[in-house]
Parts: structure tokens; C-alpha cells; sequence
């Protein structure tokens, strides 16, 4: 769902008529595309993830806690969208926009942060045992993936500052998304080439019962 965030709000937008939205544009951010056309599709996936991270059976209680700051951030997101120069109250509750806007930009760096840490703490933890060659090369993909998304939220703080061109903070979210979500197929075991190869003693012992 991460994955496919940025390029389906941006596609699907790009089939309508956001013509009325000038300042900032609709494609400037994956936020923004709260007002176009397709916002279906950015309030529809993050409502998604948010609801996967509430019910996520989780293996602890620090788990259990980053998955809950995740989840309430992709939610806190689409309740309290980005400002827009149009329009004055916006969001669930009506609140005015640059209030909403400052909600939304603390939800953001929260589940982006969390995502930080759960690939780059949470995944990367073992049960003490020695280490299989996969397991450290997982661990290497996860520390890169967190370093990425570290990366990127801090060029989002820079382009912020500095007044980057109004697209690179779709790049920052989407760049961010990416590696998140990489990291947690290869969590999950979605890519057969970096699971384990050998099958732990335990394991074999008592398939053999």
C-alpha cells in the first residue's frame, strides 16, 4: 500500500481536472493531493495502513508501541490535511487551515520517525542466536532502508528552509514510502532470496516428531 501511495494519487489525479487548484499545486505532495480529484486514493490507503497497524500482531510491547504511533499518524494525516491558500477550515473537524496544517506536519514526522525505527531498531533485532549469512544481509537492508528514510526526512526539514522547488516534498514522502515498504516485504518474507536457507535444529527436530 505504501508503495503504490505516491504513483496511484499522482496517476489517477493526473485523468481529472485539478485545474482550480493553483497555489500549491495538487501534485506538489502526496497531502495535497487531498484536494484533487484522486484523493480517494491517499485517504483510502493511509486510512488502510492505519487500520493494519492497529491490528498488526506485533511481537513486544516497543512493537506494539511504534506500530500504534504509526497508525494514529497515517490516521492524525488524512483528519487534519495540509493547508490550502483557497480555503480557510478544512479536515473532519473543520479547523482552520493552517491549524490543521501544523497537526498534520507533526503526524507526518512521527510516522515517518516510527518507520525509522521499527526497520531500523525493530527489524533488525535478533533472539540472541547466531546470526545466518541471510539474517545479517536482512539487517544490512533494513539499516539502509532506515538511513534513507532519516535521509529524506531531513531533506524534507531542508527543503522546507530553504524553499526547495514545491515538488521535492513529493519526492521526500515517496523515496520514504519506498524503503518502508521494502523493508517490510522483506520482513515479511515476500522475496524468496533473502530468507533462510537452512533450517534451524529445533525446527527439524520436530518436524521429524
Amino acid at each position: 500500500m505504501g508503495f503504490f501511495l505516491a504513483p496511484c494519487a499522482i496517476g489517477f489525479g493526473l485523468l481529472g481536472d485539478n485545474s482550480a487548484i493553483v497555489s500549491p499545486k495538487w501534485w506538489s505532495s502526496i497531502s495535497m493531493t487531498y484536494y484533487a480529484n484522486s484523493q480517494i486514493c491517499m485517504i483510502g490507503v493511509l486510512f488502510s495502513m492505519a487500520l493494519l497497524f492497529f491490528t498488526y500482531v506485533c511481537y513486544d510491547s516497543t512493537d506494539r508501541i511504534l506500530t500504534i504511533i504509526s497508525g494514529l499518524s497515517a490516521l492524525g494525516i488524512i483528519v487534519f490535511p495540509c493547508k490550502h491558500d483557497d480555503i480557510l477550515t478544512t479536515g473532519l473537524f473543520g479547523l482552520d487551515s493552517s491549524l490543521s496544517f501544523q497537526i498534520h506536519c507533526v503526524c507526518a514526522c512521527f510516522m515517518f520517525v516510527s518507520f525509522a525505527i521499527m526497520v531500523g531498531y525493530n527489524f533488525t533485532r535478533s533472539n540472541g542466536e547466531n546470526m545466518t549469512e541471510e539474517k545479517k544481509l536482512r539487517n544490512n537492508i533494513y539499516s539502509i532502508c532506515a538511513g534513507v528514510i532519516v535521509t529524506f526526512i531531513v531533506n524534507q526539514i531542508l527543503s522546507v528552509y530553504f524553499h526547495y522547488p514545491e515538488y521535492w516534498t513529493l519526492i521526500n514522502e515517496t523515496i520514504m514510502l519506498w524503503a518502508f515498504s521494502f523493508a517490510w516485504l522483506v520482513k515479511a518474507e515476500f522475496f524468496p532470496w533473502f530468507n533462510d536457507k537452512k533450517i534451524s535444529p529445533k525446527i527439524d527436530e520436530a518436524l521429524l516428531k
